[in-house]
């Protein structure tokens, strides 16, 4: 994980960097700029940025707009103490709202930020006929076991693959996948309905559930939408 703090007061520079360190551990790496053209000029991908709305020079909002046209997947946490400005976040599409006198807000916003970033997650897959490409699981509706190979059903698209589904299954499985049946993988969130024996996907697709497993899926789902409702 590595996470950008953009701000040019010192003070507020220690206290983010103390509650990620806090929440992270030693398992995060944190880079600080004091202004946004410093931040800008870096011209670096980061998971998550901690963005002051008035800084000297550029402000936070122009500095986020322009950053997310180079990289769009960003999460961006916007920080002020003039919480009535948060209106205007909707301008850079801003994940969080964080009023600098309440760190507590930081904990959440990461815990938050933890979920979505699951979703984005890319993973490497060896497709048959073309080069190994690593996938976006937030992309991936549900994985079909085929023979040797496996179908990766796919937003944009259906490809095979030569991992097994139980390779898969470990990969995927904390990234909210669940195997619904021996030959089903399916991503929690492309789930619109839990039937008795089937699931309904919302590209219309309907998937078998195998009996054993009926009961546990109706729990990881539940449990899956309640860790994401908010982020």
């Amino acid at each position: 994980m590595h996470i950008a703090i953009v701000e040019d007061e010192t003070k507020w520079q220690l206290i983010v960097k103390k509650e990620i360190h806090k929440y992270y551990g030693k398992n995060v790496q944190i880079t600080v700029f004091s202004s946004g053209e410093e931040f800008l000029r870096e011209d670096q991908e980061f998971q998550i940025i901690f963005m002051d709305i008035e800084m000297p020079g550029k402000d936070g909002f122009s500095v986020s707009k322009e950053y997310m046209k180079r990289f769009p997947d960003t999460l961006i946490i916007i920080m002020t103490t003039h919480t009535e400005l948060s209106r205007l976040g909707y301008r850079v599409n801003a994940f969080r709202y964080i009023d600098k006198l309440h760190k507590e807000e930081i904990e959440e916003a990461l815990t938050s930020a933890e979920c979505v970033l699951r979703r984005f997650k890319r993973i490497p897959l060896k497709f048959i006929g073309a080069k190994e490409q690593e996938v976006c699981c937030k992309d991936i509706l549900y994985i079909e076991a085929l023979n040797h190979n496996v179908l990766v059903v796919c937003r944009k698209g259906t490809f095979e693959c030569r991992e097994s589904i139980g390779e898969l299954e470990k990969v995927l499985n904390e990234y909210g996948f669940y195997l619904i049946h021996r030959a089903y993988l399916v991503n929690l969130d492309s789930i619109k309905d839990i039937m008795k024996r089937d699931v309904i996907l919302y590209n219309g697709d309907k998937l078998p559930v195998s009996r054993r497993k009926h009961q546990e899926l109706q729990k990881k789902y539940i449990q899956w939408k309640f860790e994401n409702a908010n982020a």
